[in-house]
């Protein structure tokens, strides 16, 4: 009896310590889900906070009318408060080829230039946190909103490619647009102003790779 109770406790005990790992465990897991959550908030709380990023996002959202212009923007134009959005000059803005002395030819060309710019930037930044697993796709699902509209709007692509986007927005559109995500079959209008207005072979080449 006496070896009995000993391996009854023996057993009682590992037993305990295997449930206390699980639990310990299972927290930690929960732990770093949260942690990862949070993280992925702070990114989209950073882009809802921006005035030049939702105004970024309300250029390719748009196909006119007005637009209000971020503080950081209104010295572009004279501190005008509004712009009218124009797609023919939005998409002349993003032309790789721009010449230096054009973008003095409408305040709109820098204003567009300066806030898709700003944009990619986060999205390259989100595009980096994903790959290095600071939090998952699964995350920060609105991005794939974003990365379907990118997909559709040619006359930004030959601007990703030529100031060095491109990887960034490949990975997002393989982590959104490929894989089973929310946005995933998501489909949005071509928009391409460019090919007719002004064509550039970059843009054909982005939208071929992706």
């Amino acid at each position: 009896m006496p070896i009995d109770a000993g391996i009854a406790i023996a057993a009682v005990g590992v037993f305990g310590g295997l449930v206390g790992g699980a639990v310990a465990l299972f927290n930690s897991r929960k732990s770093v889900c949260w942690k990862r959550a949070e993280l992925a908030n702070n990114y989209m709380k950073d882009f809802n906070n921006s005035q030049e990023l939702v105004f970024a996002g309300r250029c390719l959202d748009w196909n006119g009318g007005k637009l209000i212009l971020p503080e950081s923007l209104r010295p572009y134009a004279d501190n005008a408060q509004t712009i009218e959005h124009d797609r023919l000059i939005f998409a002349r803005a993003l032309r790789p080829d721009l010449q230096l002395s054009e973008m003095n030819d409408d305040p709109r060309i820098q204003i567009y230039r300066t806030s898709m710019d700003s944009f990619l930037s986060w999205l390259s930044l989100v595009s980096s946190a994903i790959e290095r697993k600071l939090f998952l796709a699964a995350d920060i699902q609105d991005v794939g909103y974003w990365v379907a509209k990118i997909q559709s709007e040619v006359d930004l692509h030959g601007f990703i490619i030529a100031y060095g986007y491109g990887e960034s927005i490949q990975r997002l559109v393989r982590t959104f647009r490929r894989k089973k995500s929310l946005y995933q079959k998501w489909v949005f209008p071509i928009n391409d102003i460019a090919s007719t207005s002004n064509p550039y072979v970059g843009c054909q080449v982005w939208r071929a790779r992706v």
